[in-house]
């Protein structure tokens, strides 16, 4: 019980890091990884808090994640972490009104059909 906890509190707080980090650079008007202007860039990701917030929520989810790989083995855990693009398909849909297409829906669905395999096995 304490390994599914966890998974999901995982995908919770990646999902959660990565809604955050997205935010951050919505409001900082984006992010471009070039040699002209990466030091600009930088200064924008260095001076958002809610970048901040999101790398530090995400690497914690990693703490965890390491409680899960000391107990269970990796072929069978690694899989239910792909949870994050189902959850992260509905975030991205309800937090920044992203459409998404039918296509997209289906993808989920496969996911999830496949990590119910997975976690019966």
């Amino acid at each position: 019980m304490r390994t599914a906890v966890y998974i999901l509190a995982c995908v919770t707080m990646l999902v959660a890091g990565q809604v955050l980090v997205k935010h951050g650079l919505n409001l900082k008007g984006g992010f471009s990884l070039s040699l002209a202007s990466f030091w600009p860039e930088l200064s924008k990701l260095l001076t958002s808090g809610y970048v901040w917030l999101g790398a530090i929520v995400t690497m914690s989810s990693g703490l965890l994640w390491m409680d899960v790989l000391s107990r269970k083995e990796l072929s069978f855990v690694y899989p239910l972490i792909s949870l994050t693009y189902v959850v992260s398909l509905i975030a991205s849909a309800l937090l920044f009104k992203e459409s998404i297409s039918l296509l997209r829906w289906l993808g989920v669905v496969v996911i999830c059909f496949g990590v119910y395999m997975v976690s019966r096995s």
